[in-house]
């Protein structure tokens, strides 16, 4: 997926949005989130095997994948599942010199917030006993429970933006971001 077509899908479900339907702004976002972790998979296979951005940045690897397939094999080891996410915070420092993807999880206040993204969309999708109190700890910082649709509606203090808003911002900085040098 290009950068370009994250965007447009994002911009088809912010015009879907309406205000007095909160339950879709959780919809929207979840939709989003999971556009967004395709976006990030696809441009680390790319990256992984030398494949440059739309921009034409490609960075410099310390291993070289002969192609997605043999990628995916060692990504995989004895799983069915590819947990992209994990495995490009816990592996693109070793595959990369200077990894574009520590934009996301060596800044501060990018990781915070993909880390409560990640928490959200886990909570949207499971809805499980542990999902919820993660969720209450990592997005509502131990506070009372709201759902998630009332929760990405609410007005941050410090941005005056709706969380729903500092996220998908936050997406579409870091979906931009990826695919220039990093700055060092």
């Amino acid at each position: 997926m290009e950068n370009d077509a994250l965007k447009t899908y994002i911009q088809q479900c912010n015009a879907s949005l309406q205000p007095n339907i909160a339950l879709l702004y959780e919809a929207s976002f979840f939709k989003i989130y999971v556009k967004f972790e395709q976006y990030l998979s696809k441009i680390f296979e790319s990256y992984c095997i030398g494949v440059p951005s739309s921009k034409g940045y490609c960075p410099q690897r310390k291993l070289a994948f002969t192609d997605e397939e043999h990628l995916r094999a060692i990504l995989r080891g004895d799983k069915q599942y590819i947990d992209y996410i994990k495995k490009i915070e816990t592996l693109a420092p070793h595959i990369f010199v200077n990894s574009p993807f520590n934009i996301i999880f060596n800044v501060a206040d990018n990781n915070t917030l993909f880390n409560q993204m990640i928490t959200l969309r886990n909570y949207i999708a499971h809805e499980s006993n542990e999902s919820r109190t993660k969720y209450i700890k990592t997005c509502l910082g131990n506070g009372t429970f709201i759902e998630p649709d009332s929760y990405l509606t609410k007005i941050n203090r410090r941005t005056s933006s709706s969380y729903y808003t500092i996220y998908i911002n936050k997406i579409i900085e870091i979906s931009d971001l990826i695919l220039d040098p990093p700055i060092v």
